[in-house]
């Protein structure tokens, strides 16, 4: 699912200043990132790394937070598993995918030259796997770019600071940070008006963005480069409320109340995740009553249909939405049971089952069976409650 995001080279100077936040936008998220270049010749190796275990050698408790994350596993064996089979015929696709998964140009075996693609004698495969590295977010040209210190200066860094210290800018705190690749842009697929991934328009339409709560707000709480989402039962509950509606309506029902309370864009956000709710009836003794599960899904359903995404359906949940989902009264029910399980990974799943089941390579077939084995071990139990009915 890449989105529609440029793939040329463009010259950095190192003493590059940011006026604005369109300058910063614009010039900061060229992607693939250009090469660093050949660092300044008084730093040591250690300095000059972009390998996110050398950063940690100063910076341990950012290192710590980034190993526990999505970002950090962005070059997957499901993502890799399909990429080794165009590499050689296609290399193009691959960047496409790595101008988000692996950003940097250094992690490319590849580079553009003209209408060729000629080997990167920088290219780091290690780098590589890391995925979504510290310096995909903060080195440019060899310069490391930060947020402003906890007090809201911006200062330089001290003269003589370990690689050349750090240029700090308040754009690292806006959310059109993370939109480089959480939105979209034109001319990507766009089932139903809706690109593949559309998470920060769904935020800048949200009364979150009027309030200025940020994506940084929530998913990196503290500076804590953590970025849980989906995969994070206790992130995944801060973010909605869930309410029982026990007293039969006027139509003999009752169900469950689910609210986007705060999420700060559709819940859930693109359209690999399900989120399944289950209702059933329970007799005086506890037992399931036949024929009274009532189920409903919460989620983006897409498909590749006729050559094109399309959206089969969209049943998210819009900030500050609710919905409701009843399950008709029947004689002898004294209790409702309810189940809200989150497959995080359901769409990729699929996929991966529809590849495996054709002709790969040996090592397409192994990182796509580790891929899916991950995908069938994500799924986890949010909610699961039996109340007494009101009758």
């Amino acid at each position: 699912m890449a989105g529609a995001v440029t793939s040329e080279f463009h010259p950095q100077a190192d003493d590059r200043s940011f006026e604005t936040l369109q300058d910063f936008v614009d010039g900061y998220w060229v992607r693939m990132v250009p090469p660093q270049g050949d660092p300044p010749e008084s730093w040591s190796d250690l300095e000059a790394s972009l390998r996110p275990e050398d950063c940690a050698t100063c910076h341990p408790a950012q290192y710590e937070d980034w190993r526990t994350t999505v970002h950090s596993g962005a070059y997957s064996p499901g993502l890799s598993g399909q990429l080794v089979n165009w590499e050689q015929a296609s290399f193009g696709t691959v960047q496409s995918c790595l101008v988000c998964h692996a950003p940097l140009s250094e992690q490319s075996a590849r580079l553009p030259s003209g209408e060729e693609w000629l080997p990167n004698p920088a290219y780091d495969p290690a780098l590589r796997d890391h995925g979504i590295v510290c310096a995909s977010c903060h080195v440019r040209g060899n310069r490391r770019h930060g947020p402003p210190r906890r007090d809201g200066s911006v200062e330089p860094s001290p003269e003589g600071s370990p690689h050349g210290g750090v240029s700090r800018t308040e754009f690292f705190e806006d959310s059109r940070f993370c939109a480089g690749c959480h939105q979209f842009g034109p001319g990507g697929a766009a089932p139903n008006g809706k690109p593949l991934e559309n998470t920060f328009v769904e935020w800048a339409d949200s009364r979150y963005a009027e309030e200025g709560v940020s994506c940084q707000s929530c998913h990196m709480p503290d500076r804590q480069h953590v970025w849980r989402g989906i995969h994070d039962p206790g992130m995944v509950r801060s973010g909605i409320t869930i309410e029982w509606v026990t007293e039969p309506t006027a139509a003999g029902d009752a169900g469950l109340r689910i609210t986007n309370t705060g999420t700060g864009h559709r819940f859930p956000t693109y359209a690999t995740p399900l989120i399944l709710v289950r209702i059933l009836l329970l007799d005086e003794n506890r037992e399931a009553i036949d024929g009274t599960m009532v189920q409903h899904e919460i989620a983006r359903q897409i498909a590749y249909q006729g050559g094109a995404w399309v959206e089969l359906s969209d049943t998210r949940l819009a900030p500050d939405s609710t919905v409701v989902v009843s399950i008709p009264f029947v004689e002898g029910a004294r209790h409702a049971r309810a189940e809200i399980s989150v497959q995080p990974d359901a769409f990729y799943r699929e996929v991966f089952e529809m590849l495996l089941a054709g002709m790969l390579s040996d090592t397409s077939s192994t990182l796509l069976g580790e891929a899916r084995r991950r995908a069938d071990s994500s799924p986890y139990i949010l909610f699961d409650e039996t109340v007494p009915l009101t009758r």
